[in-house]
């Protein structure tokens, strides 16, 4: 009996633990994303493919290239589309050219500006 409620107390700390690690890990993202927003260089990208994970509560990917200033070739990289309770529709298309900001020492740390703009105080 006791061996029972050992095994359901360990799988809900587990669970505790992990939902924990989520939710901190989401708002890392959200910090990051609004950061390089706020400090940001621009440029043009395309969208180069758009990923909706099959698993109910993961963030659709959108993964697109761009052209930093004073780089000898193109970097692609993918944006984490962290908004809550909006829909598909607002998400531009594959080929479509978008609005990039990316942080100049490190441009692989890239954002679609139009997609994180609403996360913005």
């Amino acid at each position: 009996m006791l061996a029972e409620h050992i095994s359901a107390l360990a799988f809900l700390a587990g669970a505790l633990v992990a939902m924990v690690a989520s939710v901190r890990s989401v708002a890392l993202g959200s910090q990051l994303q609004q950061e390089i927003l706020k400090r940001g260089a621009v440029a043009q990208g395309r969208i180069l493919r758009i990923w909706r994970p099959p698993v109910l509560g993961a963030f659709t990917r959108l993964y697109f290239e761009f052209q930093p200033e004073d780089a000898p070739q193109s970097v692609q990289t993918c944006h984490v589309d962290r908004r809550l309770g909006e829909w598909n529709a607002s998400l531009p298309a594959v080929g479509s050219f978008v609005r990039v900001k990316y942080l100049p020492e490190r441009p692989s740390r890239a954002v679609i500006a139009r997609l994180v703009s609403r996360f913005m105080d």
